[in-house]
């Protein structure tokens, strides 16, 4: 079952569609850990649910190992992907890893599953700011 393209890799990466002004970056995270099947996502686009639901059946039936995103920061469409991806990953606790980047100002900065957990929360963020 699954694609046999997403079956040798493996690796998936999920790239915000607005990415491709940045082909050097996504090509620098794509070749990462013995290559990425490389997609792009554009949760304006498409709604979040049937994104999810689709990537959740890729990992599922392609036997994904780790799944990457790839977005700008700052999109309130974009930061959902990386939502949907850790939600996944509750889905399949020890099967999956999971890596994200996002872009800011032509700079990248790699997310750790932590910031994106307290991003959905913003009471803790707010804390956080307080002091």
């Amino acid at each position: 079952m699954g694609d046999r393209h997403l079956w040798e890799k493996q690796n998936l990466l999920l790239v915000g569609s607005c990415m491709d002004r940045f082909p050097d970056i996504v090509k620098e995270i794509s070749e990462k850990d013995g290559s990425h099947f490389v997609l792009h996502v554009c949760l304006e686009e498409t709604h979040v649910n049937q994104a999810g639901f689709k990537i959740g059946s890729i990992v599922k039936y392609s036997d994904i190992k780790r799944v990457t995103t790839l977005t700008v920061d700052g999109s309130p469409h974009c930061v959902q992907l990386l939502y949907v991806v850790e939600d996944i990953k509750r889905h399949f606790p020890s099967h999956i890893e999971t890596d994200h980047y996002v872009i800011e100002k032509e700079k990248l900065y790699e997310i750790t599953a932590d910031a994106v957990k307290r991003s959905r929360h913003l009471s803790k963020i707010q804390k956080m700011l307080d002091g």
